[in-house]
C-alpha cells in the first residue's frame, strides 16, 4: 500500500465506520496511524503518517500526519467496568444518573451500576476529581476494563 493522502483518507474513513479508538495501518515501508480525538486535555496520543503532510483538522476532527498541541497539565484518569454486564447511571435500572459531566466525586463515590444476572453492583471512583466525559450510555453492554467515565483531576489511581 503506498501511504499517500489517499491512503491516509482511506484509514480516516475506516476508523470513521468502527467503534475503535485508533487504527495503524502498515505496509512495511511505513505506516498510517488514525486516533479519535477526545476533546480532554491530557496526553492525545500523537499520530503520524509516513511521508505524506496531512491537511489541517477541525477541532474535535481526526488528525492524521501531525503531531497533537502540547497537553496541559491536567491528569485524565479513567473509570473502568470491573466486569461485563449492562451499564446503568443510576443506582438501579431507569433511576437518575449518580453523576453528571462536571460533578466532582471523591475516591470510593459510587458513579453508576453494572447489571449481570439481574445482580446490581456498583461502580466507584478510584479517584477523586471532575467527571469529564461519561463514555458509556445507560443500559449499553460494558466488558471488563472498558472505560466508563473520563475524570480529570490532580491523583493518579491506585495501582
Amino acid at each position: 500500500m503506498a501511504l499517500d493522502r489517499n491512503a491516509v483518507r482511506r484509514v480516516i474513513d475506516l476508523l470513521k465506520q468502527s467503534r475503535a479508538a485508533e487504527l495503524e495501518i502498515g505496509d512495511g515501508q511505513g505506516s498510517v496511524r488514525v486516533a479519535r480525538s477526545t476533546g480532554l486535555p491530557g496526553p492525545a496520543a500523537p499520530v503520524a503518517a509516513a511521508e505524506a503532510p496531512a491537511e489541517p483538522a477541525a477541532p474535535g476532527e481526526l488528525t492524521a500526519g501531525r503531531a497533537a498541541p502540547e497537553p496541559e497539565e491536567v491528569s485524565v484518569s479513567y473509570i473502568v467496568g470491573k466486569m461485563v454486564g449492562l451499564f446503568h447511571r443510576g443506582s438501579r435500572p431507569d433511576g437518575e444518573p449518580l453523576v453528571q459531566v462536571g460533578d466532582r466525586v471523591s475516591k470510593g463515590q459510587v458513579v453508576a451500576t453494572i447489571e449481570a444476572l439481574r445482580k446490581l453492583t456498583e461502580v466507584t471512583s478510584p479517584v477523586a476529581g471532575e467527571i469529564a466525559e461519561v463514555l458509556v450510555e445507560d443500559g449499553e453492554p460494558v466488558e471488563y476494563g472498558q472505560k466508563l467515565f473520563a475524570v480529570k483531576g490532580p491523583e493518579e489511581p491506585d495501582a
